[in-house]
């Protein structure tokens, strides 16, 4: 029976061995598996953030540029008008230029027919001061 027992008592710790190695193996596993699921929960909650703020500043650069552009469009209006003022004061100025103009080609034209009258009764006064010469 001793032997009996040695048997059983060699067998028990065989079963509490391979109890022992079942046991750490599942701890194992187990805490593999922890580590595995917290790195996983960090990598999505990481990411989510992540995009979260970077959704956030885009939305913010968009927000900014949409005001930007606005500025821009009431300047461009402002420019705009301001060409249209410059182009009619130009059309105008131009216009008082060609009126000037115009007016001073018709004074050079009377100032020519003027000159003109001038030589003809230069002529004829040379004429009439000659006349008495003739009679003499």
């Amino acid at each position: 029976m001793s032997l009996n027992m040695e048997n059983n008592s060699e067998q028990n710790q065989m079963l509490s061995r391979k109890d022992k190695n079942k046991s750490n193996t599942s701890k194992t596993i187990i805490i593999s598996l922890v580590g595995i699921i917290l790195w996983g929960a960090i990598v999505y909650f990481g990411y989510t953030y992540a995009k979260d703020y970077i959704d956030t500043s885009i939305k913010q650069v968009q927000q900014e540029n949409a005001l930007n552009i606005q500025q821009l469009t009431e300047e461009v209006q402002t420019l705009k008008l301001e060409v249209r003022n410059l182009t009619d004061s130009i059309i105008s100025t131009g216009l008082t230029l060609s009126n000037s103009t115009s007016i001073q080609d018709q004074i050079e034209q009377r100032l020519e027919v003027l000159d003109k009258s001038l030589q003809d009764l230069e002529n004829s006064l040379r004429i009439l001061q000659e006349a008495p010469n003739v009679k003499d």
